[in-house]
């Protein structure tokens, strides 16, 4: 049972690292233009974003969180309507634009509940030691 739940999880992480590699990264930067040249005139402004997110999301590492923003803003939109106080992007209007960003949710979630998974095992391998 425990050789299997191994094996199991081994097999997640590796997945996990291909996604990531593989898929996630290429999708976000693929996304990112594709937000730059849609998105960012609209709500990338000081209407949305402070003006302290403004001078630094538009650096490497932190511009791929911007991405991720947009990403959840499309996908569910509903959980920001703080931030947006409208939708961003209806999925008829640029089916293309959505199902990459759905495609790039699906994998985000994958990646953390395996890592959620690799916890819960290294949790458990050190109390039975």
């Amino acid at each position: 049972m425990l050789e299997s739940y191994i094996l199991i999880s081994t097999v997640l992480f590796i997945g996990m690292g291909i996604a990531l590699f593989a898929v996630l990264f290429p999708l976000l930067v693929i996304l990112h233009f594709i937000y730059k040249k849609r998105l960012d005139p609209l709500y990338f402004n000081e209407d949305h974003f402070s003006a302290y997110e403004l001078s630094i999301y538009n650096s490497f590492p932190l511009l791929l969180i911007k991405a991720i923003t947009y990403i959840r803003a499309i996908v569910l939109p509903g959980t920001m309507q703080k931030r947006f106080t409208h939708n961003i992007l209806k999925p008829k209007e640029n089916p293309v634009t959505y199902a990459l960003s759905l495609i790039s949710f699906l994998i985000i979630a994958y990646c953390g509940l395996v890592l959620i998974n690799t916890l819960i095992m290294g949790i458990f391998f050190y109390a039975n030691q």
